[in-house]
């Protein structure tokens, strides 16, 4: 898979609240409900509003990608709710500080490697189908399909749940594969022989998961 599937999903999931999986109280019954699904194809349009005319620039100016992934993409992205997630027992072990550390670095490693991809990134690309979830509903998946330049098709499934402030997701399914449990499964090993504080590090210093370099 290409590197802008990924970066094109990693960022429409959002792309960790640091505590057990537990989710938030929904919206006052008074407020309008929003399908997930609109909210995914919400801010696939918002990207694309702020990539088009600018695409030149951002080329020339990479380090810019950033302020737009931090301003249309973290917000609907719950980063210490994933990193809790691949953390699992070792963020039970965790320091608050350590914790802190990890969602910083987790989220700049992605940024990091796959932000330039975001350019690449059109609206026909993607096709959102839209859910039928009833007013109430805790947790919900949006099914997408991304398309490849060789008109090969990709399903992405997005796990969310529902905050007081709308739909976040936490997770998603790439052709049958979560990035939690696949982070969790290569820093797990790597944290049990190295120490937390060491995974940290390369991640911050830029090194690319293995569950990153597959994705082309």
């Amino acid at each position: 898979m290409k590197a802008v599937t990924l970066i094109a999903v990693a960022a429409l999931a959002g792309p960790l609240m640091l505590q057990p999986v537990a989710y938030a109280a929904a919206p006052s019954e008074t407020a309008a409900f929003e399908q997930p699904s609109v909210m995914v194809q919400s801010v696939a349009n918002e990207m694309l509003a702020a990539l088009n005319g600018h695409r030149a620039e951002l080329r020339d100016h990479p380090e810019k990608i950033a302020a737009i992934v931090n301003k249309y993409l973290l917000p609907h992205f719950d980063a210490p709710l994933a990193a809790d997630l691949v953390l699992g027992r070792f963020g039970r072990q965790a320091s608050p500080e350590q914790k802190q550390r990890f969602i910083q670095a987790f989220k700049d490693s992605m940024v990091k490697n796959y932000g330039a991809a975001l350019l690449e990134f059109h609206s026909n690309m993607l096709t959102v189908y839209p859910t039928h979830v009833k007013p109430g509903t805790k947790v919900a998946t949006v099914r997408t399909v991304f398309k490849r330049s060789n008109g090969a098709t990709i399903p992405v499934l997005f796990y969310v749940y529902m905050t007081p402030s709308g739909w976040q997701a936490f997770d998603l399914n790439v052709e049958g594969i979560s990035y939690v449990t696949s982070y969790r499964a290569e820093l797990g090993p790597q944290i049990q022989q190295h120490g937390l504080d060491a995974v940290i590090q390369r991640l911050a210093a830029g090194e690319k998961p293995a569950a990153l370099k597959k994705q082309r």
